[in-house]
C-alpha cells in the first residue's frame, strides 16, 4: 500500500495515546488514537473530530500506518493535544479507576480460586476454604515472628523511613504463592488495613517475564482482559505520578526466566527493584533460599529492605489447615491430624503446606496413611502421575529409578546437588516425570549457554527417587551397592538416612545386606540410645520384614537392662516393631534374645500409640522384674504421653503374661478409670507384683470401677495413687479394698483434693497393720483431718514416717498434736509449708519426742531462732533437721547450731539450712 504524502491531510493526523493491537502483516505498526464520537458534546471539548470518512477502503496519514475501512462504516479519528504527556495526564484517574475495577473483579472471581498442586489442573479450592496463616519472620530491624502479613507494611528503617521493598524467602512448598493469592484477595474485598492504602496492586508471576519486561506490558498480559477498556499510556502515567498507591507482587523470582543479569538490558519489572523506575512503589518479591544472593545484590534488591522468612506451618496451623481442607467432614480432619500428631517424620513433614497437602490428598482417598515412609513416597508419587496420564505401576517405578539414578549423583556428590540440567536425564524419562511434576523445570543461564534447570519437587523425593536406583542396584550391580552402602552407612542419619530407609522400602533382602552393615562397621555404637542404631531400626521397619535382622545385631541392642530415653514416636515405633518381631520368634524354650532382660524402662517425649506391641515384647521377657513407661518430665509435671489411653485392655492381656514383673509405673499414661480397672485385674495374674504407681492419671470420681481387683495384689508393697484427681468418696473406696493387703508398707495420696473428708476414709487404714509410710502432701487438709487421721494410725504399730507437707496447718497445732502424741512409733514427719510458727513447733516437740527426722523447711520462722532452738532440745533422737527457706537470719542459724551442738555431737543431727 502506497503512504500519502509527508505533511498533508494534517487534520487527520493519527494520536500515539491510546492503545493499539499490532497485526501479523505490519510488525512497524504504530498506536493509533481511535475513538467512538462521543454522545455528550462537553465530553469532546478536549479532541476535535476530523470529517467523518464514509465508503472509504483506506485511512492513510503521514507516520502512521494504514488502517482497513469496511464498508459503511463511520470512524472518528481525534487529534491528540499537542503532546502524549498531556493527554496520558488527563486520562490517568479514569485508567486508574478502571484499572481498580479490573482487578478486584478478577482477584474476587477466577483469581481468588487456589490450584492444590501445580500438576493437578482441576482441583482447585477457594482461597478462604483452604488459606492458612504461614509463619512469617523477619530478620530487617524487628527480627520477630510476624503477628500476620500485615506488619510486613509497617516496619520502618532505623531513621523512621517506610521500607517499600520487602524479599520473601522460603523453600518449595512453604507457600509463597498462596500467600501473595490470599494478599490480593484481601486487598479485592477490602479485609486488609494494611492493604487499604493501595489503589493498584499488581500480582506477577515471575516464570512468565524476563529482565527486559515492563511493568505495564506485564500488567495488560497477566492480569487485564484482552478487551479492556484501560488505557496503557494513562495507566503509566498514573503509576509514575502516584507510586505510593502502587503495591507490585512479583511471585517466584527463582522461576524468573532470565539467569544472566544485564543492568543495560532491564526492564521496568527490574528497574522497580533497583529503585530506577517508579520509585516509591511498594514491591514484594519472593524467592527460594537458592536464588536469594542473586536477588540481593548491588544489581537489584540493595538496603533498605525487608527480608522475611517463610517458614510454613506450625502444629496449630497444620490443625487449622486440616480441619480447613475437610471442613465437611470432622471425623477424616480429627483421624488425618491424629496419625501426623503420633508421627515426629509427619509432623516435619506437614509443615511444608506441599507436602501437607499430599497428606490429604492421600487420606481423602483410603483415610489411611501408609505405616512406613517409602510406602508414603510410594503412594504419592503414584498419585501424582496418576493424575497426569495412564500409567502403569511398572512404569512410575521405572521412571523413579532412572530420574534417581541422577538424584542419587547428586545426594552423593561432596556438596548435595539438589539442581541439575537436562542432558542428565534420559529424554523420555524426563519428559514423563516434568509432566507429572515429580521435577520441576526453570530457565538458567550460565556463561553464554543456555539450558533449563531442574530439581525434585523437594528434597525428600529426590531422596525417594534415589533410594529406588540403589534398591534396583543390589539386583543387577551387588558390587557398587555395597561400595555405596558402605559409604552412607557411618555418617548416619545426619548424613543420608532417609536414603538408606527409602532403599530398604518392602525389601527384605536388601534391608539384612545394609543390617549387616551397620553391624559390620559401626557394631560398638548400635543401642536404642544412639543415632545409628536407631537409623538401623528405621531401617529394619521400611522393610516391615516378617525374618529377623543378624543375629549379632540383636544381640547389640537386647540387652539386660533396656533403657530408652527420650525419643519421637518415629524412633518408638521403629523400636517396638524390632522388639515385638523378635518376641515372635519365642518358643516353649523361651526366646534366646529376650530372656536376659531384668529392666525394661521407656521414658518418652513424644505421644506413643503402640502400648500393645510393647507389651507383646515384654510378655516375651520372662525373667523381666521392672517396667517403667512413665513420661521423661514426669518429675516437673510436663508429661503428655498417652500410651494405655483406650488400649489397657488389650494392653493388659500380654502384661499378664509377664510373671516375673515385681515393680510397675505407669505414672501420666492419661489412664482412665475403665483402663485402671484392667490393670488391677491383672494384678491376679502377677503374683510377685510389689510396686505399682499410676500416679498423674485423672481417675476422680472412678475408684468403685477399679479399686476392688486391688484385693488380689496380695504382694503389693507400694501403691502410688498421687494426683490422680481423687475425692474423699474415691479414697474411702481405695482404703476400704485395701484392708485386704497384708504386706503393703507404703501408701501414697498426696495432691488430691482430700480437704474435710479424713473422717470418712482413714478409719479404715487401721486396717493396714503393716503400713510404714503415709504420703498425704498437698491434700488441702485442715486440723480437724488431721485429728482424724492421727487417731486412725495410732494402733498402726509400723508407722515410721508421715508427710503433711504443704497443707495448711498454721495456728493450729496445738489442736492436731494432742492425738498426734499417740503415735509413738512415728520416727520421721514432715511439716514443709505448712504455715507453722515457733508455737506450733513446740506442740510438735512435745507430742513426739522420739523423733529421729523432722522436715521445716518453707515455714516463715524468722527471728525466732532463741524459742526454736528450746523447743527442738526436746527431741533427744533427733538426726536429720532441714530448716531451708525459713527466713532464718544468719544469727538465727549460728544461735540454732549452737544451741543444739550437743545433739550434733551425741547423734550427729545434720542440719540443713
Amino acid at each position: 500500500m502506497a503512504e500519502q504524502d509527508s505533511g498533508k491531510n494534517q487534520g487527520s493526523t493519527m494520536s500515539s495515546c491510546e492503545p493499539h493491537r499490532q497485526t501479523n502483516d505490519d510488525k512497524k505498526m504504530e498506536e493509533l488514537c481511535v475513538e467512538r464520537q462521543s454522545e455528550g458534546p462537553d465530553q469532546t471539548s478536549e479532541f476535535q473530530p476530523s470529517v467523518p470518512f464514509r465508503e472509504k477502503t483506506t485511512i492513510r496519514g503521514s507516520g502512521n500506518i494504514v488502517v482497513k475501512n469496511s464498508t459503511g462504516t463511520v470512524i472518528n479519528v481525534y487529534q491528540c493535544p499537542h503532546n502524549a504527556t498531556e493527554c496520558s495526564d488527563v486520562q490517568a484517574p479514569d485508567a486508574a479507576d478502571s484499572c481498580e475495577v479490573a482487578l478486584k473483579t478478577h482477584y474476587r472471581s477466577t483469581g481468588s480460586y487456589v490450584q492444590m498442586i501445580p500438576w493437578i489442573d482441576d482441583d482447585k479450592k477457594h482461597i478462604m476454604d483452604i488459606y492458612t496463616k504461614l509463619q512469617l519472620e523477619t530478620e530487617s530491624y524487628s527480627g520477630k515472628i510476624l503477628e500476620s502479613y500485615d506488619d510486613i507494611f509497617l516496619l520502618k528503617t532505623r531513621e523512621g523511613d517506610a521500607v517499600d521493598i520487602a524479599v520473601l524467602n522460603g523453600l518449595a512448598g512453604r507457600g509463597k504463592s498462596t500467600l501473595f493469592d490470599k494478599m490480593v484477595y484481601d486487598w479485592a474485598v477490602g479485609s486488609s488495613r494494611a492493604l487499604q492504602r493501595f489503589k493498584l496492586v499488581f500480582l506477577l508471576k515471575m516464570h512468565a517475564l524476563e529482565q527486559s519486561s515492563d511493568l505495564i506490558d506485564a500488567v495488560f498480559d497477566q492480569l487485564l482482559a484482552k478487551d479492556t477498556g484501560v488505557v496503557k499510556h494513562a495507566l503509566e502515567a498514573f503509576v509514575k505520578e502516584n507510586p505510593g498507591k502502587v503495591l507490585v507482587l512479583l511471585d517466584g523470582f527463582d522461576e524468573f526466566m532470565t539467569a544472566s543479569l544485564c543492568p543495560s538490558a532491564f526492564g521496568s519489572i527490574l528497574g522497580i527493584l533497583n529503585r530506577e523506575v517508579f520509585r516509591g512503589c511498594s514491591v514484594l518479591v519472593s524467592t527460594r533460599p537458592s536464588h536469594f544472593h542473586r536477588l540481593v545484590t548491588r544489581q537489584l534488591v540493595e538496603d533498605p529492605f525487608t527480608y522475611v522468612r517463610i517458614l510454613g506451618f506450625n502444629e496449630n496451623d497444620i490443625s487449622e489447615y486440616v480441619k480447613k481442607f475437610y471442613c465437611d467432614k470432622e471425623n477424616m480432619a480429627k483421624g488425618l491430624l491424629e496419625a501426623i500428631h503420633s508421627s515426629s517424620l509427619l509432623a516435619n513433614l506437614a509443615k511444608s503446606p506441599m507436602l501437607l497437602l499430599l497428606m490429604c490428598l492421600l487420606w481423602r482417598q483410603d483415610s489411611a496413611l501408609p505405616d512406613t515412609m517409602s510406602r508414603l513416597y510410594n503412594q504419592a508419587s503414584k498419585y501424582i502421575f496418576k493424575r497426569k496420564g495412564d500409567m502403569s505401576q511398572e512404569e512410575i517405578a521405572n521412571v523413579m529409578i532412572e530420574i534417581g539414578k541422577v538424584g542419587l549423583r547428586g545426594l552423593l556428590s561432596p556438596h548435595q546437588v539438589l539442581s541439575f540440567k537436562e542432558s542428565d536425564f534420559e529424554k523420555t524419562v524426563l519428559d514423563l516425570a516434568i509432566k507429572a511434576g515429580i521435577l520441576t523445570r526453570q530457565r538458567v543461564l550460565k556463561g553464554l549457554e543456555s539450558h533449563n534447570s531442574l530439581q525434585f519437587i523437594h528434597k525428600t523425593f529426590q531422596e525417594s527417587a534415589a533410594g529406588s536406583y540403589l534398591q534396583s542396584l543390589f539386583t543387577t550391580d551387588e558390587g557398587e551397592f555395597e561400595r555405596i552402602v558402605k559409604e552412607i552407612v557411618p555418617k548416619g542419619p545426619e548424613g543420608l538416612g532417609y536414603l538408606l530407609r527409602f532403599c530398604c522400602g518392602d525389601n527384605e533382602a536388601c534391608t539384612y545386606r545394609i543390617l549387616e552393615i551397620f553391624q559390620e562397621s559401626c557394631q560398638k555404637y548400635l543401642s536404642f540410645d544412639s543415632r545409628l542404631g536407631q537409623l538401623a531400626l528405621h531401617c529394619y521397619f521400611e522393610s516391615q520384614s516378617s525374618s529377623l535382622p543378624p543375629s549379632d545385631l540383636i544381640h547389640s541392642f537386647i540387652t539386660s537392662d533396656i533403657i530408652i530415653r527420650d525419643l519421637d514416636s518415629d524412633c518408638f515405633n521403629s523400636i517396638t516393631y524390632f522388639l515385638k518381631r523378635v518376641a515372635s520368634q519365642t518358643k516353649d524354650s523361651g526366646n534366646a534374645f529376650l530372656d536376659k532382660v531384668k529392666k525394661f524402662h521407656a521414658t518418652q517425649s513424644a505421644l506413643v500409640r503402640c502400648g500393645e506391641d510393647l507389651a507383646v515384647a515384654m510378655s516375651a521377657m520372662t525373667n523381666l522384674y521392672y517396667v517403667c513407661l512413665k513420661d521423661k518430665w514426669s518429675k516437673w509435671g510436663f508429661s503428655q504421653s498417652v500410651i494405655l489411653d483406650g488400649k489397657a485392655e488389650s494392653w493388659c492381656i500380654h502384661l499378664r503374661k509377664v510373671k516375673s514383673l515385681q515393680r510397675l509405673n505407669l505414672s501420666r499414661c492419661s489412664l482412665k478409670g475403665q483402663d485402671i480397672r484392667h490393670v488391677t485385674e491383672s494384678l491376679g495374674d502377677l503374683p510377685n507384683l510389689v510396686e505399682l504407681n499410676i500416679s498423674f492419671n485423672d481417675l476422680g470420681g472412678t475408684a468403685e470401677v477399679w479399686c476392688m481387683p486391688l484385693r488380689h495384689g496380695q504382694c503389693l508393697k507400694r501403691l502410688d495413687l498421687s494426683r490422680c484427681c481423687l475425692t474423699g468418696h474415691d479414697v474411702q473406696k481405695v482404703a476400704e479394698s485395701l484392708g485386704d493387703l497384708p504386706n503393703l508398707l507404703e501408701l501414697d495420696l498426696s495432691e488430691n483434693d482430700l480437704g474435710g473428708t479424713a473422717e470418712s476414709w482413714c478409719v479404715h487404714l487401721t486396717q493396714l497393720q503393716r503400713l510404714r509410710l503415709l504420703n498425704l502432701r498437698h491434700c488441702s487438709l485442715i486440723a480437724q483431718d488431721v485429728n482424724h487421721v492421727a487417731e486412725s494410725l495410732r494402733d498402726l504399730p509400723d508407722l515410721v514416717e508421715l508427710i503433711l507437707s504443704d497443707n495448711n496447718l498454721g495456728g493450729t497445732a496445738a489442736l492436731w498434736c494432742v492425738p498426734l502424741k499417740r503415735l509413738r512409733q512415728l520416727r520421721q514427719l514432715n511439716l514443709r509449708h505448712c504455715s507453722l510458727i515457733a508455737q506450733g513447733i513446740k506442740h510438735v516437740a512435745e507430742s513426739q519426742p522420739d523423733l529421729v527426722a523432722l522436715i521445716l523447711s518453707d515455714n516463715d520462722l524468722g527471728g525466732t531462732a532463741g524459742s526454736l532452738s528450746m523447743h527442738l532440745k526436746q527431741l533427744p533422737s533427733l538426726k536429720k533437721l532441714n530448716l531451708m527457706f525459713c527466713n532464718l537470719s544468719e544469727e538465727d542459724k549460728k544461735h540454732i547450731t549452737d544451741s543444739l551442738s550437743d545433739l550434733s555431737d551425741n547423734n550427729g543431727l545434720v542440719i540443713n539450712f
